[in-house]
């Protein structure tokens, strides 16, 4: 994908922006029933007769699901699997953050591949539901967002003055936003739109065990080896707050779902780790 019209003010780079630019499977939503195996958010999940998901686990609520037939001709990056259907489980009750590595149980992701028999699955808590809406999905493009490892990355080689750094952030927010400027920024893959700080080496130090949720992990000094391989995390599902679909995560927050890239070209959605941002 190309982006948008460059502003004049960002001109000088313009070929920083194209390289760091990053396609995604963007999405809204709107109240509305969706048929067996299409993508939708909340009410009821379509999963095969026999699965078992939470073996093992405290019970899980459905976020939502993903057609992947019919994100396969969105998908700019020929990441995804050309077919069957990816779910989305968290615990809405108790909401982790996903600093904590004892809480590691309380979200997964299951993929369903194509030609499996699906129906709709009872979930145990059907009082937490969300409500059910059609999901649209289009292509779209991303720019590296403040507070993220790549943008770093991107502020050293692009050298922002002032003036380019308001035009950035302008720019950047309607790239994501799609051109409409009070949509919720819901998106499948690209750059991730942080609320807070880096979640790629949040990901690597807690799912190796170190307790995020203050300086602990972040000072032990495992924490040299192991964030080598930060980067090999990468987004997988930036879910906003909306008003439409009557859910909120925190404070007008967001929901952010990552896979290692190696798990994500294995079809392995089995790996994930999740992490709250909010304001």
């Amino acid at each position: 994908m190309k982006l948008p019209s460059v502003p004049k003010a960002l001109s000088r780079i313009t070929p920083i922006l194209e390289e760091f630019s990053a396609p995604c499977i963007a999405f809204s939503i709107e109240p509305g029933k969706a048929g067996v195996g299409q993508s939708k958010l909340g009410g009821t999940p379509d999963l095969p007769r026999d699965v078992q998901l939470f073996q093992g686990r405290a019970p899980l609520d459905f976020l939502l699901q993903i057609n992947l037939g019919e994100a396969f001709s969105e998908d700019h990056s020929a990441s995804l699997p050309k077919c069957g259907l990816l779910s989305f489980f968290y615990d809405l009750q108790e909401q982790p953050w996903g600093y904590d590595p004892r809480k590691l149980n309380g979200f997964c992701v299951h993929y369903t591949p194509g030609g499996v028999a699906l129906g709709p699955t009872v979930m145990a808590r059907p009082e937490l539901k969300l409500l059910e809406c059609r999901i649209k999905l289009r292509a779209g493009l991303t720019l590296p967002h403040l507070g993220s490892r790549i943008y770093r990355e991107f502020e050293k080689r692009a050298n922002l003055n002032d003036e380019e750094s308001e035009a950035y952030f302008d720019y950047s927010k309607k790239t994501e936003r799609f051109g409409q400027s009070k949509a919720a920024n819901h998106h499948l893959l690209g750059h991730s739109d942080n609320v807070q700080g880096d979640m790629q080496l949040e990901a690597q130090l807690v799912t190796n065990g170190l307790y995020c949720g203050n300086q602990t992990g972040y000072k032990d000094p495992r924490r040299q080896n192991l964030e080598v391989d930060a980067d090999d995390w990468i987004l997988l599902l930036q879910l906003d707050s909306d008003d439409t679909g009557e859910f909120m995560w925190g404070d007008a927050g967001m929901l952010y779902y990552w896979i290692r890239k190696q798990d994500l070209a294995e079809d392995r959605f089995d790996r994930i780790w999740m992490a709250l941002q909010c304001g």
